[in-house]
């Protein structure tokens, strides 16, 4: 009885959903770095602790498993004015453009 107890708990502990990362996804927008480079079409980039993690093509930069994925099609990602580029190591400040403009300062979606 004590083996059957122990073994329910392990599955139940299994089916437990995860704990939110924190980590912020931007998939599928064009992303305009605002550091002098060209576009990239349908890019990937990653939102953790303020800060940009990491920025670039789909084949290039995984989306983080348990991240909060947000979906950018036919939008736009673009640094707020006078702001750093939209860059791994900087500060998550940036622009959504789409059909509403949403913006973004230090990693958190501004009101």
């Amino acid at each position: 009885m004590k083996r059957y107890t122990i073994g329910v708990a392990i599955l139940l502990a299994g089916c437990v959903s995860p704990q939110d990362s924190g980590v912020k996804v931007i998939v599928g927008a064009r992303l305009e770095s605002g550091a002098n480079r060209a576009s990239i079409e349908h890019s990937v980039v990653v939102i953790a602790d303020g800060k940009i993690r990491a920025a670039g093509t789909q084949a290039s930069v995984p989306v983080p498993k348990g991240s909060l994925i947000i979906q950018g099609l036919g939008m736009t990602i673009e640094p707020v004015p006078g702001g750093d580029p939209v860059e791994a190591g900087r500060p998550a400040n940036l622009i959504l453009k789409g059909p509403t403009d949403r913006y973004m300062r230090n990693g958190q979606w501004v009101p």
